[in-house]
């Protein structure tokens, strides 16, 4: 995965996959001692996800912030970050 990604599994990224019909999204991590796998599936409607389909990158990074976002509804295309202080 490590090649593959250029992400280290191991050192705390959150991998998201989701499904063609973009109704489920599944999340692997490394959790202490074994990788684990967050999934769901949606009864009505589709993740707005960002990244994936033809033609589109098929690897992006967002934040935590942006997963909780996408997992909430939130199309991260359409939402505007607002500008804020950085040190």
């Amino acid at each position: 995965m490590r090649e593959h990604l250029e992400l280290d599994a191991y050192a705390g990224h959150l991998f998201v996959f989701a499904g063609r019909r973009r109704d489920r999204v599944k999340i692997l991590y490394w959790d202490r001692d074994g990788f684990a796998v967050w999934s769901k599936r949606l009864e009505e409607g589709a993740y707005a996800v960002p990244f994936g389909g033809s033609g589109e990158e098929r690897r992006q990074e967002i934040t935590a912030q942006e997963l909780g976002a996408l997992l909430s509804g939130i199309d991260l295309k359409q939402a505007a970050r607002r500008k804020r202080y950085h040190r």
